[in-house]
């Protein structure tokens, strides 16, 4: 049913509990993990000295998850926000309406802890979210050529919203949906998690889609964002989130002096619609950033592809798709907050924030400025519905969709 502008979510069955109707759990197509990783779910309590058993009982006894009105809407429908907190006191606030990243603390080389995700002064911003700002991005993250796609030979149509493409699905995406939501918590993290019922046509697409995301946070400074996925018919899924990251914090007004590396030898070049043409070497070109470096030399360069993205608006092909790796690191020189992003997807977007709104009142009042926020969304290609030289992003019945992305916090020296 309708609430206002929030469809709300049908509750699904706990976290990989996967049925729902019609939907029938079949095979999982787990996915290797990097060593790094481990499952807050299935470790037991450690052993402890006595010499440290009572740090221990501080960060275990503390309130890891709270929960918040976020907004009361004139239909009376209420907006929660839940704050997950680690033993570092590193904090991440995440709404039920499009499980939307609204805040992010992190500490500076001092320890200062400040936010270094974008977010609205008016916290109404978030029934229409123009900018997309933290939200969960579905059915299909990115751009659809001409608004349509063939699959097993009919036509879908979807909505126009991005000139004569769509964009991120349509005006009535995954990050205007209110979740359900379930919480947990381990002996090292807290768990948020969500679901939603997408029903057969949603935004113009075939098949019911039964989604779930986890966020979890750890003590490890990790914020690790699950994705699973069922369908009735095969049909494209492409599941993100749009956090706009700033690590330098409220002082630091843009994010041209961040340094930037990400493992990718090719990158996606787009047409003047942003439509993707080829995969294309980075060699040579302003898009490598095989080496660290800082992003305001390389955006300011005459370059046909920085003129039709202003800026970088496009997709890196990772080297090692499907597989859990480290995909990228951002820094911050002045706070020396540090940023990797390890994920299992093909790809990754870098929008350095070209086509922010700068009218829109931003966290402190003031509009963010032309790049004060980046984004690094782990995705499928843009297009794939449409291109079978991508990865594809067909999920069918029986498969699991099943991919993680994860944001590492850390200080440089």
């Amino acid at each position: 049913m309708k609430i206002g502008l929030i469809e709300v979510a049908v509750r699904i069955t706990p976290w990989l509990s996967v049925s729902m109707g019609r939907l029938v759990s079949g095979q999982s197509n787990s996915l290797e993990r990097s060593p790094h990783k481990r499952n807050p779910l299935n470790e037991s309590v450690p052993s402890f000295s006595s010499k440290n058993q009572q740090n221990w009982f501080k960060i275990h006894n503390m309130d890891r998850i709270q929960k918040s009105t976020f907004l009361q809407t004139t239909d009376e429908c209420e907006i929660t926000l839940y704050t997950l907190t680690n033993s570092s006191q590193i904090t991440v606030g995440i709404l039920d309406l499009g499980g939307t990243i609204v805040s992010l603390r992190t500490p500076d080389r001092a320890g200062q802890l400040e936010d270094v995700v974008l977010a609205y002064h008016d916290p109404t911003q978030y029934l229409t979210n123009p900018m997309y700002f933290g939200g969960l991005i579905g059915r299909v993250a990115n751009r659809i050529a001409d608004a349509s796609f063939w699959l097993d030979d009919k036509r879908y149509n979807l909505t126009k919203n991005d000139g004569q493409n769509n964009l991120h699905s349509g005006p009535d995406g995954f990050h205007l949906r209110l979740w359900q939501v379930e919480t947990s918590t381990a002996e090292d993290s807290a768990s948020l998690n969500l679901s939603l019922h997408s029903p057969e046509g949603d935004q113009g697409y075939p098949g019911e889609v039964a989604v779930w995301v986890r966020y979890s946070l750890d003590d490890l400074n990790r914020l690790s964002i699950q994705y699973r996925a069922q369908t009735t018919a095969n049909t494209p899924l492409s599941l993100t989130n749009h956090a706009y990251f700033n690590l330098g914090g409220q002082a630091c007004a843009d994010i041209l002096h961040h340094t930037l590396w990400i493992d990718a030898d090719h990158f996606t070049a787009v047409n003047d619609n942003l439509i993707p043409l080829q995969h294309q070497p980075v060699e040579e070109t302003p898009f490598d950033f095989r080496e660290p470096k800082s992003i305001a030399p390389s955006i300011f360069q005459e370059d046909l592809q920085l003129k039709r993205g202003n800026g970088f608006d496009h997709n890196w092909v990772l080297n090692h798709p499907m597989s859990f790796s480290k995909a990228a690191v951002l820094s911050e020189p002045i706070s020396g907050r540090q940023m990797t992003v390890w994920t299992d997807m093909p790809g990754v977007q870098f929008y350095a924030g070209g086509a922010i709104n700068t009218t829109i009142p931003g966290r402190s009042g003031s509009p963010y400025p032309k790049y004060g926020g980046l984004c690094l969304e782990t995705q499928f290609p843009p297009d794939a519905v449409n291109r079978p030289d991508f990865t594809s992003p067909i999920l069918c019945p029986g498969q699991t969709y099943q991919h993680e992305t994860i944001f590492e916090f850390s200080v440089s020296d």
